[in-house]
């Protein structure tokens, strides 16, 4: 098995990875008529990485009119956004839990940590959006993971 390409975290490459990867998660699932979007917005982004007039490193997808979009940026009317620090999130996004419940215990109590310490917070309510979205959150973690630098 070829190892996955890696990408810079958040880089217009890893983006359109991740897109990629969305695509393949969601080809056989019918949208309808879902509307909804996910935007992270990463703090404290290493020196030129910023994407936003917030000085936010930003990306966020959209699924509407049955159609998904994955762009780098920010928008005003996500449904869920995460707001984290760069490091703190980059730390979290990289490692693969599949298959190693000490990993994703281990990211479970880095999480909760940067929760309480305000590293990271999550606007929205996660338990009301549609099961296509929730599946595609589970679903997602470690093949992005897998191609994240």
């Amino acid at each position: 098995m070829t190892p996955a390409r890696m990408y810079e975290y958040v880089s217009a490459e890893w983006i359109e990875a991740v897109g990629a990867i969305i695509g393949d998660l969601l080809r056989d699932v019918d949208l309808g008529s879902l509307d909804y979007c996910i935007c992270e917005d990463l703090t404290n982004p290493p020196f030129g990485r910023a994407n936003t007039p917030g000085g936010t490193l930003s990306w966020f997808i959209r699924i509407s009119a049955s159609k998904v979009e994955v762009r780098g940026g920010t928008l005003g009317d996500a449904d869920i956004r995460i707001v984290a620090d760069y490091a703190t999130h980059h730390e979290l996004s990289r490692r693969v839990w599949a298959g190693n419940p000490e990993v994703a215990a281990a990211a479970r109590q880095h999480r909760q940590r940067a929760t309480a310490s305000g590293e990271l917070r999550i606007d929205g309510d996660l338990t009301a959006a549609p099961p296509a979205v929730l599946e595609l959150i589970a679903q997602l973690h470690d093949p992005v993971a897998a191609i994240t630098a």
